[in-house]
Order: C-alpha cells, then structure tokens, then sequence
C-alpha cells in the first residue's frame, strides 16, 4: 500500500470509527479524495482494506457504505471479544510490567474526573468516555506481549462502534460501573493473578453486550 493509500485508510477509519459516518451511509469516492487530498486509486485502496476489516462492505452497482452490524453479529463479536481479551489479561498478569499497570491506572483515574466533571454534556461524556475505554484496552493488549492476539482483538473492538456511535449514549451509572470494572482488572493484574485476570475482563466485556445490543434497537429505521 502507497503513503497515500495508507493516509486514505487511517484517515476515513478514524473518521467511521469517531461516528463521522453513519452506519449504512454511503462512502463517495470523489468526496472522500477531496477530503483527504489523495487520488481516487488511493482511496479505493483505502476501501478495500477497510473491506477487509469489516468496517465497509461493498455492494456490486450500488457502492461502498458504512458496516452495519445486525443484533447476532454484535452478540457473537462480544462473545469473541470475552475470550480473546480474557486470554490477553491472562497473559498481561504474566508477562505485563508495572509501567503498563501504572499507565492503566491513570486511564481509569481520567476517567473518574470527567465523571466528577458535572458541566460535561451526557454525550460528551460517553466520547470521552470511550476514547479513554479504547486506550485501555489498548494497553491491555500491549501488556500481553501478543502482536497477533492484540490485531485480531482490536478488529473486533472497533467494529461495534461503528453502529453504537450516534444512537447509543449510556448513562452514568453504566460508566461508573465500567471504570469500577477497570480498577477490578487493573488489581487481578498487579496481583499477577491470570485466572483472576480473565475472569474480569471478559465479566467486563460481557456486561457491555447489552448496550451494544440495545444500540441496534435504537437505530434510525431508514438504517435498517
């Protein structure tokens, strides 16, 4: 892939993934090589590896869109998601350091001052919110020392993301219990305790299904 083609894929995956696209929306290509400065070629390249990862589909005669994730496929990529990301806090309280505990800690610290942040929007809340929940994540995944378990993981964490954005903000109480989930994991990894580690991520990952899925039923009816 040229420079050009891959400024074209990170620039448009950054932009489904913050909710600039809907889910379902149609991605122009004259529109898109404007907006990122690059060729047509260089954004079709960008597309079809955005195909490949599952966050556009491409329809024959009709164009490329915005994945849109049915209820059964959010189901089973939470499923995925418990066991892949439970094996990778096994294998962080094992191989982890404590910089990376250190660096968790202070995600989950931020998080607890936006939420003492009472001027904060509710939707404003849930974005801050979810870049510091996809940082976490991200650290975890680091800590675990596993380069293809942490890429076949994050594929599957941005792809429900896609059609929560815009539809679906929870309240307090749900990130409240999500960081206090964050603080449980952070412990079972300092305790280097990998069976305790698994455990609460995917009891993590599994409590956050049901607002994925209720995303679905929040979604626009001309989305569906």
């Amino acid at each position: 892939m040229t420079r050009a083609s891959s400024l074209a894929h990170n620039t448009i995956r950054e932009l489904i993934i913050r909710g600039s696209f809907q889910p379902g929306e149609r991605l122009l290509e004259e529109e898109l090589a404007q907006r990122v400065g690059v060729s047509r070629t260089s954004i079709r390249d960008a597309l079809r590896r955005l195909s490949a990862e599952g966050l556009v589909r491409t329809e024959s005669n009709r164009g490329t869109f915005v994945a849109q994730l049915s209820s059964s496929e959010v189901d089973e990529i939470f499923q995925l998601r418990a066991v892949l990301e439970g094996h990778a806090a096994s294998l962080a309280a094992i191989h982890g350091q404590p910089d990376h505990w250190d660096a968790l800690a202070e995600v989950a610290t931020e998080i607890d001052r936006q939420l003492a942040q009472a001027e904060l929007s509710e939707e404003d809340r849930y974005t801050r919110f979810q870049t510091c929940n996809t940082r976490f994540h991200d650290i975890l995944l680091q800590a675990s020392g596993s380069p293809r378990l942490q890429s076949l993981a994050r594929s599957l964490i941005e792809l429900p993301l896609v059609t929560m954005k815009q539809h679906t903000w929870p309240g307090e109480v749900h990130i409240r219990r999500s960081n206090q989930q964050h603080w449980d994991i952070i412990e079972s990894l300092r305790s280097r305790d990998p069976l305790l580690g698994r455990l609460k991520m995917q009891t993590h990952i599994i409590s956050a299904r049901p607002l994925a899925m209720l995303s679905q039923t929040l979604m626009p009816i001309h989305m569906l």
